[in-house]
């Protein structure tokens, strides 16, 4: 006879007030920007929790030398709801880990193979070190469902799109949040030109997501998958490529501390590859004509 199943509530929290899930969303554009970085400064950021709760830095080969891996996402989605349609413009700033609970089931891989997809036990996941985001509701969510740092900021941005051709450049500037949904100083920006670099598509969906939630009067560590429906394209950002991807800090530090943690563990390093997701359009209506010929 197999061991007995774990009761639902010793693994699922309760959903807060007014959520449910899944969370569908109507369309999503996700930029992800990957950075080498020093594992002992990644270490010195995970959360301190006991025993199997805890977390460990994952290690990637890079060329035959071991890195940790931090990333830039800037997403921009919209969710349907019954008498609403809500757009939300958001950043995680994520460092990779995996629970000491998964060890000896999880792999050791080449930042390659993790970007493709490789990893099919889902254990090697982001954990969020910082995630501004302009939609109070969202933030309200991330915070109860996942854990998430999560606060209000204020974006500007330009991304391609299908339905203006000439933007071919990702573009977007966090700032810091003035209150009334107005822009404070800067906290960072990227400017990232992909024209002429050849794209792998990949499945590394579900992403693995990892976050600190209260729970029972106590911190729990609380994981996440997240699904797309498509292919990612990838692009190692070697040489040339890596030129094409520039990142600006901002002049003052903001309260949350994510352009210290920027400097900290990025600096003036240059990512090692993009990753795009860009939801397939569900429909398109054509231009006009004459039945009639003038």
């Amino acid at each position: 006879m197999s061991a007995e199943q774990t009761p639902f509530a010793r693994l699922f929290p309760p959903l807060p007030q007014g959520f449910h899930e899944p969370f569908w969303y109507g369309s999503l554009q996700s930029f992800w920007l990957y950075y080498r970085t020093d594992p002992e400064a990644v270490a010195g950021r995970l959360p301190n929790l006991p025993g199997n709760e805890g977390l460990e830095v994952a290690l990637f080969d890079f060329g035959g030398e071991r890195g940790a891996l931090a990333s830039l996402d800037f997403q921009a989605y919209t969710g349907h709801g019954p008498s609403y349609l809500e757009y939300v413009h958001e950043v995680e700033f994520n460092v990779y880990a995996y629970p000491r609970a998964r060890v000896p089931e999880v792999p050791a891989l080449t930042w390659q193979e993790f970007l493709s997809g490789q990893d099919q036990t889902k254990s090697v996941g982001g954990y969020r070190l910082h995630v501004p985001c302009d939609n109070p509701n969202a933030v309200s969510a991330g915070i109860g469902l996942y854990g998430e740092p999560k606060y209000l900021a204020a974006f500007t941005y330009t991304t391609p799109t299908l339905n203006d051709p000439s933007v071919v450049t990702w573009d977007y500037s966090v700032f810091q949040d003035a209150g009334g949904g107005k822009q404070g100083p800067l906290v960072y920006s990227v400017n990232a030109d992909l024209q002429g670099l050849r794209p792998l598509a990949g499945n590394p969906s579900p992403l693995v997501e990892y976050g600190v939630l209260d729970h029972g009067g106590g911190q729990r560590l609380v994981s996440n998958q997240w699904n797309f429906y498509g292919p990612m394209e990838t692009y190692a950002l070697v040489g040339e490529g890596a030129a094409r991807v520039s990142l600006g800090y901002g002049p003052t530090p903001d309260p949350q501390g994510l352009l210290d943690d920027l400097r900290a563990l990025v600096g003036s390093h240059t990512p090692v590859a993009a990753q795009i997701f860009t939801s397939a359009p569900v429909s398109s209506e054509c231009r006009g004509w004459f039945p009639v010929p003038a």
